[in-house]
């Protein structure tokens, strides 16, 4: 039997063929570690955005059928005694206020636990001795969450933007469904403007950008969620109360010594006296005009010449929505920008 096959011949190290190493590709760089590390977190929110969606929708269902309803039981009469139907209360009443808390909510739950949980335990060490950065590391973290957020939002904003629409088409109709809408569900739009569209979204996202740069300041789990859940309190505060100024509200003068009637769908400022240099006075030297009463003399005898009215009209809810959209998503790039360079100042120790 031949043993040449039995031995190995030797090659030397020189002449052996070099084999170049293969790089393993990463899932998806740091936005799949956060989506790893947050995902219980981000599914039990868009769980809940999707159960909210679902009852929305169907308190619109109600919300139609029992203006419906009404409106075969009353007819065309104006003055009619029904009592008004549960949907339109849950729509129009009790649940705006609920929608109030979510940026203090999504502030405090989502935003502050970003950075925070992760530097209260020390966790951000082992992400910054990975290959990237903490400039990184930040942007990939508030882009997930906004992702998430923005999703959660729109399941939320969307039936909620629905109810808006159907109340105004409702309030524009003919016959005893237009009487109906305009009876129970009097008032106008503005009541809908911050959980409507854009604006809605908008808000969440400064609420959790706001949050996350309370969390990276603090780095307190504990203190960063009650700050941060103030923060989202104040933010809405300072947007209702900058929102009339966002654009310039317009003047009503009345042709009599009577205040002129507000059309549908206004949302009165103030109002006050009109000069006859032309100027405008807030004071009410005189007795408070009503129909029937003249008051010439008396607005004649301070230099006044008729009541006016400072309101935003119904043309304006889109140009508003519009600024105050770009308003908030502007200061959750600048607070973004914040925390890219702020999160090189917190060392490792």
């Amino acid at each position: 039997m031949s043993t040449a096959g039995r031995y190995i011949r030797w090659t030397p190290p020189q002449e052996r063929p070099r084999l170049l190493p293969i790089p393993l590709p990463r899932p998806a760089g740091p936005l799949w570690l956060v989506w790893r590390q947050h995902r219980a977190v981000y599914c039990t929110v868009l769980a809940l955005a999707a159960v909210a969606s679902a009852w929305a929708l169907w308190q619109r269902h109600r919300l139609a059928a029992d203006v419906q309803a009404y409106a075969d039981v009353c007819g065309l009469d104006r003055f009619c005694t029904q009592p008004v139907p549960d949907a339109t209360e849950t729509v129009l009443r009790r649940f705006p206020p609920i929608l109030s808390y979510l940026p203090s909510a999504v502030a405090a739950l989502l935003g502050a636990p970003l950075f925070a949980q992760d530097i209260d335990r020390g966790t951000h060490r082992l992400a910054w001795t990975q290959s990237y950065g903490r400039g990184e590391w930040v942007t990939a973290k508030l882009m997930t969450t906004a992702v998430v957020t923005t999703a959660g939002a729109l399941l939320i904003t969307t039936p909620v933007t629905w109810w808006w629409y159907t109340v105004w088409r409702g309030r524009e109709g003919d016959g005893s469904v237009g009487i109906a809408w305009r009876s129970i569900a009097s008032g106008n739009d503005w009541a809908f403007f911050e959980y409507t569209g854009a604006v809605g979204i908008a808000h969440l996202l400064l609420a959790l950008i706001a949050g996350a740069t309370v969390g990276l300041v603090l780095r307190n789990i504990v203190l960063a969620v009650a700050v941060a859940a103030a923060s989202g309190y104040g933010l809405q505060s300072g947007l209702r109360w900058l929102r009339p100024h966002l654009v310039p509200a317009q003047i009503h003068p009345s042709p009599t010594v009577d205040y002129p009637p507000l059309p549908p769908n206004t949302w009165h400022l103030g109002g006050g006296y009109l000069r006859t240099d032309g100027t405008l006075t807030s004071t009410a030297p005189c007795p408070q005009p009503y129909p029937g009463n003249p008051q010439t003399e008396c607005l004649h005898a301070h230099g006044l010449q008729s009541p006016y009215t400072e309101d935003l009209r119904g043309a304006q809810f889109l140009p508003l929505h519009l600024v105050e959209t770009a308003l908030c998503l502007t200061v959750a790039a600048i607070l973004t920008t914040l925390c890219t360079i702020y999160v090189h100042r917190i060392t490792t120790r």
